[in-house]
């Protein structure tokens, strides 16, 4: 999370004018107890780019309350002249708020699946309501705060007219003989809602919804009308706007887009269904621009809108809808991607905000950054990349995490990339002692389509007879893919635990390091990440004590450490110290194999 506004939002922010000092106030209420069969009333919504609020009729049909704990709603019909032009009721039109007598009854939410475009659901606003009682904890870790007038409560009500007589009429359709409950089993209806993508490509939009999969969220791929960026502090909406929810905002966006339904102060309900069904959030709340309404043959029409500038903070998001405030702001990771195409010598930087959620920041931080190397490189055929990244968090007492590694794939050698990314993020975010701060996320990416692999071809100890703590160079033999033979020193120091005898010794790839090695159920969450980071990489020559098939005892172990303590002081009384070494260096291959090479331990 980020304690202050993104560069992204500084600039934009000082160029915004003061709050707007007038607000709606919500309606009387139409209660869901008195609503009956054969009742008409009008629902208010969006549907071109005039972003004219109109109206269409609606014609009760029935309601389903099956007792405690089940889902009420209320069928109805559609018609109208805003019904004729747009085919049925959309996609995006969820959350247009329906008056009966001009009091509020709630929602449009939810069509009947594969069965006609005029026949919807409704969400009944006592449920809605309930949203704006519900505790909100993560408001406590906002980190936008922004200082804006108080806003003055106007003590006029907005009232809804109804025009005097109806404006069309779409054909009739034929009433079921089967009870209103059972048409309304919530496996034969559809929510009114979907995830959009705006600057994915195709790959980075499926990777993206692989990841998004597994959590049980699903996108859509009609795209949205362009994005319109920035922050204003001077936003008002009124029941029937166009209204927006993102998790992500910048180059990349991830949202949705819906009806206001009720506006209270600076309070808002809105879509009547779930936006993720996340329960107490922190998500961008947008204007939101719609460009066109496209109908379906049976109900899969769409109203083709894009989030807009950012106005608020979505809290909750729950069965019956999204509540939010307008003028907060979420908790943000701010991600800057540079993508350097080494062979064409082009450079991009790609920004994003991602609205903080520990189970989406990292799919989605890996997610940006395979789709901003995709959309550079264009391409899905054999390359290598270098990748880096620097994490800013308090998740470690250094206060940053930094990896770098190499990768080589014959097809897509993104999906291999931002591996490690994701694994570090999800460490931060997987911290059961407290909630991390992550400040700020950035990536370096570059490619060629060159294959740079080799393998280890020998091995040359400058010396074969060692004592423990002596260090000894060993002169690695690479032959690169398609190149010539090219030779690599890498300092070795044997162990101070080393017994007399022949020492196997493996050289290896470090991302051919034995798995495991640093397992340790007990380690502390720091021990964890920087473990990760200090794991071999791909590209490092790393040269590791083989594996004999030998079983130490307890015993033998408690020796060998007692011998390295003599040798230790030993050297200490002679003026000597043991260079330290890392065992490994790096190359600008990925290695490939491993080969073992021998010494001889001395004894002393």
């Amino acid at each position: 999370m980020h304690k202050f506004l993104p560069k992204l939002f500084l600039a934009l922010v000082a160029m915004i004018f003061a709050v707007s000092s007038t607000a709606s106030a919500m309606p009387e209420i139409f209660p869901f107890d008195q609503v009956k069969s054969g009742m008409h009333g009008k629902a208010y919504t969006v549907v071109d780019g005039t972003g004219k609020i109109e109206q269409f009729d609606v014609e009760i049909v029935g309601v389903t309350n099956d007792g405690k704990g089940s889902k009420r709603m209320i069928m109805a019909k559609a018609s109208g002249d805003v019904i004729k032009r747009t085919g049925g009721v959309l996609q995006g039109m969820s959350g247009s708020p329906v008056y009966i007598d001009g009091k509020l009854v709630g929602a449009l939410a939810a069509t009947l699946k594969e069965m006609s475009p005029y026949t919807f659901f409704i969400t009944p606003i006592e449920n809605m309501l309930e949203l704006w009682t519900l505790p909100d904890p993560k408001a406590e870790v906002n980190r936008f705060k922004t200082e804006q007038p108080e806003e003055e409560t106007s003590d006029d009500e907005k009232s809804v007219e109804e025009p005097a007589d109806k404006s069309g009429e779409e054909p009739s359709e034929k009433t079921s003989d089967e009870p209103v409950e059972e048409l309304a089993d919530e496996n034969e209806t559809q929510e009114l809602g979907a995830l959009y993508l705006g600057g994915f490509d195709s790959a980075g939009r499926e990777f993206l919804r692989r990841e998004l999969n597994s959590i049980g969220l699903k996108t859509l791929d009609a795209p949205p009308a362009s994005t319109t960026r920035g922050v204003r502090l001077d936003a008002t909406l009124e029941p029937g706007s166009a209204l927006g929810v993102a998790i992500v905002y910048g180059d990349f966006s991830l949202g949705s887009t819906g009806t206001v339904t009720a506006v209270d102060g600076k309070k808002i309900l809105a879509f009547g269904h779930p936006f993720t069904h996340a329960g107490n959030v922190n998500f961008f709340m947008t204007d939101a621009s719609v460009i066109g309404s496209v109908s379906g043959v049976t109900g899969n029409g769409i109203k083709l809108a894009g989030i807009g500038h950012i106005i608020g903070r979505v809290n909750q998001d729950r069965e019956a809808g999204v509540a939010g405030i307008l003028g907060t702001f979420p908790a943000v990771v701010p991600i800057t991607v540079t993508v350097h195409d080494t062979a064409l010598d082009k450079q991009e930087t790609f920004n994003a905000t991602i609205a903080y959620n520990e189970n989406l920041v990292p799919k989605l931080g890996a997610s940006i950054a395979y789709t901003a190397l995709s959309k550079m490189a264009d391409s899905l055929s054999e390359s290598t990349v270098d990748i880096e990244f620097n994490i800013k968090t308090d998740a470690i007492s250094g206060g940053e995490i930094a990896r770098k590694n190499v990768f080589y794939n014959p097809s897509d050698v993104g999906q291999v990339a931002v591996v490690e990314l994701m694994q570090v993020l999800n460490l931060i975010c997987s911290n059961t002692s407290k909630e991390s701060n992550i400040f700020g996320v950035d990536v370096n990416i570059s490619f060629d389509t060159e294959r740079r692999t080799a393998s280890i071809i020998s091995i040359k100890p400058e010396k074969k007879s060692v004592k423990p703590g002596e260090t000894v160079n060993l002169t690695v033999e690479l032959q690169p893919y398609r190149k010539p033979v090219e030779k690599v020193v890498v300092p070795y120091t044997v162990p101070l635990t080393a017994r007399h005898g022949n020492l196997a010794l493996d050289v290896h790839g470090g991302a051919l390091s034995p798995a495991n090695q640093n397992s340790n159920p007990n380690q502390s969450y720091e021990d964890k990440i920087n473990n990760l980071l200090k794991a071999g990489k791909n590209n490092q020559l790393v040269v590791d004590i083989g594996s004999t098939g030998e079983v130490r005892t307890d015993k033998q172990i408690r020796e060998d450490i007692q011998r390295a303590k003599r040798i230790q002081e030993r050297m200490k009384r002679e003026g000597q110290t043991v260079k330290k070494s890392d065992n490994k260096i790096d190359t600008r291959y990925i290695i490939d194999n491993v080969m073992r090479t021998t010494l001889n331990v001395e004894k002393v």
